[in-house]
């Protein structure tokens, strides 16, 4: 999902279910994903992105963030 923010591929990101098991099991229900498409559908072409909260915790809980603008 980062390197598809980063490009701007928002495309596949609404498409998640398409990208494959570890897409899938990334997202274990939409309130943990819905949020992204709602602040990436307000970003503008010359907004700066931000991400924070990048650590992986316990080997799989991953809590990646992003501000943008």
């Amino acid at each position: 999902m980062r390197n598809r923010i980063l490009s701007g591929d928002h495309d596949a990101i609404v498409r998640s279910e398409t990208l494959g098991e570890a897409a899938r099991l990334a997202v274990p229900t939409n309130e943990h994903f819905l949020p992204l498409l709602s602040v990436l559908a307000l970003q503008k072409s010359n907004d700066s992105l931000d991400f924070f909260a990048e650590r992986v915790t316990l080997g799989a809980i991953s809590m990646r963030s992003v501000r943008i603008g």
